[in-house]
């Protein structure tokens, strides 16, 4: 199976986006009449919109020893909408397929600096200072629900269950876990004349993966949900590493409630489990006199 090692998407028009690619080295004839094993693959191109984890739908092809593909079916007048595209290659020979991607117009490359940045704060998020969460991104794109107005262009219901108050059939695509710092929210509640209004803002922090706009909504382990009002975002040379989010909860008893995420509660930890184990052992008598020596360091007596 060929490798695809390289892709990314370009564009400098609002008309059309450009994704390029790259393979692995792949193997000459064998004969004269041996055809060229490139041209045993073939290579389909998928897309999904504002959610990197999708659902991708097929896009074209198939194609063979191409590696540029022009999508002119885009419309990048909204400014958050983000498309993502994967590469599945077949084996025309066996029917083995595998998927390669995504690549993003969202974000420039990151260089080799950025990757390492972007690795250890994966890590520091999963491990140390994040909770799993859940993002739901909003939808920008697909048919209209029903409360939907084409002379307005905005709905004319709130709370409906069949878009969530978007306008959008579903609302909200499906949900990406992820870990996130909440900061603690003040209470300050406030009261009208007629009932209390509890009001909750905080901040949030995520790495770069999956990219966050406002009006996507997050979700707590506690069932806290919270929308993205604004997203401010840390970068090394354009190249995406760091997220900061704006977050508003949202009342309980609003329609985003209604979302639901089939998650299995049943012993649900939304923290590392690192952070609630004890390394040490205090009970241990062994010796430790000497533990210098255990990983090839001088013996005892010898500094």
């Amino acid at each position: 199976m060929i490798q695809v090692t390289k892709m990314w998407v370009r564009s400098l028009s609002l008309d059309h986006l450009d994704l390029y690619w790259e393979i692995g080295d792949v193997a000459g004839p064998r004969s004269d009449e041996d055809m060229h094993d490139i041209f045993n693959y073939d290579i389909y191109i998928l897309r999904a919109a504002d959610s990197p984890l999708g659902p991708y739908t097929l896009l074209a092809g198939p194609y063979r020893d191409t590696y540029h593909f022009l999508d002119n079916q885009v419309s990048l007048l909204h400014k958050y909408r983000q498309f993502h595209y994967k590469l599945r290659v077949v084996d025309k020979r066996t029917g083995v397929e595998e998927d390669f991607g995504p690549a993003s117009s969202a974000s420039a490359q990151p260089d080799l600096i950025a990757l390492e940045i972007m690795r250890q704060e994966d890590l520091l998020f999963r491990e140390f200072t994040g909770r799993k969460c859940w993002l739901f991104p909003v939808r920008t794109f697909g048919p209209t629900c029903s409360c939907w107005d084409t002379t307005l262009q905005r709905p004319t219901r709130s709370g409906h269950r069949l878009c969530f108050g978007t306008g959008w059939m579903g609302g909200f695509m499906s949900p990406v876990e992820v870990y996130v710092q909440i900061d603690p929210s003040p209470k300050s509640p406030s009261s009208t004349s007629l009932q209390e209004v509890q009001q909750s803002d905080t901040v949030g922090r995520m790495i770069s993966f999956p990219p966050v706009n406002p009006g996507d909504i997050l979700v707590e382990a506690e069932n806290r949900r919270w929308r993205v009002l604004a997203v401010n975002t840390t970068q090394r040379l354009r190249a995406v590493i760091r997220q900061e989010l704006r977050l508003h909860e949202i009342p309980r008893g609003d329609i985003e409630y209604a979302l639901p995420v089939m998650v299995d509660t049943q012993g649900l930890n939304a923290a590392s489990a690192r952070n609630f184990k004890n390394a040490q052992n205090l009970g241990n008598d062994g010796d430790y006199s000497d533990i210098i020596s255990a990983y090839g360091g001088p013996t005892r007596g010898t500094l």
